[in-house]
């Protein structure tokens, strides 16, 4: 694990920069490669619908996992079955609802704590579109076992507002451990209230690649919100975090790239370095 510091560099690394350092960490080595979808792969859209892959960035992708050395993952707060469906077959791993459900070519995963998720969600989700009817552009995305209040189509004026009753609705099942609550860019969501976040996916996928492998692999971690910080938080000094867009990162990370569009780049320039 790596110690909480305040990491806010002024200026973007280039993606050039930033591959040149991931390869010379990694060596010879397998690599673990991670990131976020929302963000950091597909620009922020109005609607989560709206948020697709550019097919440069489909086609980075696909020359990253098309290497032996390399093992892909996607890890995202949405549904394991969209993430699926909108990144396609490269990945060998993807991550959803932050990590509480997780499937790999040799092994999968389901926390527990979703078996009782659904009536929960689906009543705390009825409530709020009752209470929040008033409110023009607001958008509750019912994941089965998450919810999340959306603002990014609701006018500025009204958008904090809105989040406080979402988060007042949510507060006598904050209350009794029922359920926890995620701060993303205007956006509020609820999940089970399990401990379990996208660092435990990390550490899971990571046992899972270092057993089949049979050693210990780096990571390279790529994310631009505040969920990514609990992967980061996971990493060790052997790894590699690189944080996207401009939001500050509270935890160490070791490069930055501007956007999706950065990211893209940087994919296919690790593809070029780890593929000689």
């Amino acid at each position: 694990m790596r110690d909480s510091v305040i990491n806010t560099p002024h200026e973007f690394d280039t993606a050039t920069a930033v591959a040149d350092a991931v390869a010379r960490r990694v060596g010879d080595r397998h690599l673990l490669l991670l990131t976020d979808y929302d963000g950091t792969l597909a620009e922020l859209a109005p609607t989560p619908g709206e948020a697709v892959l550019t097919d440069a960035a489909r086609e980075a992708l696909g020359k990253v996992a098309a290497l032996d050395r390399i093992t892909l993952g996607v890890v995202s707060g949405r549904r394991l079955s969209d993430v699926a469906e909108r990144v396609g077959p490269a990945p060998a791993y993807a991550a959803g609802l932050h990590g509480l459900e997780i499937e790999g070519r040799s092994a999968a995963f389901r926390h527990f704590a979703l078996n009782t998720a659904r009536p929960i969600i689906d009543k705390v989700g009825a409530e709020a579109a009752v209470h929040l009817a008033w409110c023009p552009g607001v958008l509750l995305e019912n994941k089965t076992y998450a919810l999340t209040c959306h603002v990014r189509l609701v006018p500025d004026e009204l958008a904090e507002s809105a989040l406080g009753t979402f988060e007042a609705i949510a507060e006598p099942y904050l209350e009794v451990g029922t359920l926890r609550m995620l701060i993303g860019a205007r956006a509020m969501e609820l999940l089970p209230a399990a401990d379990w976040h996208k660092g435990r996916a990390v550490d899971w996928i990571r046992r899972q690649v270092s057993r089949r492998v049979g050693q210990t692999v780096p990571v390279v971690y790529l994310g631009d919100d505040r969920t990514d910080e609990d992967a980061f938080t996971a990493l060790t000094d052997d790894d590699f975090g690189i944080g996207v867009g401009s939001r500050p990162h509270s935890h160490m990370i070791d490069g930055r790239l501007s956007g999706p569009v950065a990211v893209g780049e940087f994919l296919e320039l690790v593809a070029k370095l780890l593929g000689r």
